[in-house]
């Protein structure tokens, strides 16, 4: 396969994604169960490669996961002290 065929693939399955959901967790654990079962059947170049893929998406979804928390931070920070006036 070429690589335009691939992301072709990307994109179909990026088109079944339903948009309220955030899958990045689930593609995270996946990735991780992949590489912990093809361990010893990947070269070692292919492995590091998918390791920095899962290392960039685990950043992802890092920053996701901080920035929700910052908001639901600020949301409790304003209601206090609407309930305090």
């Amino acid at each position: 396969m070429t690589q335009d065929e691939i992301l072709d693939i990307f994109r179909q399955e990026a088109d079944k994604i339903p948009s309220e959901t955030a899958p990045l967790n689930d593609v995270i654990l996946a990735l991780a169960q992949l590489l912990a079962d093809s361990r010893g059947k990947l070269s070692k170049e292919n492995f590091e490669v998918l390791s920095k893929i899962g290392g960039v998406l685990y950043k992802e979804g890092k920053i996701q996961f901080n920035a929700k928390s910052d908001v639901d931070t600020i949301m409790k920070l304003s209601s206090d002290q609407h309930r305090a006036e």
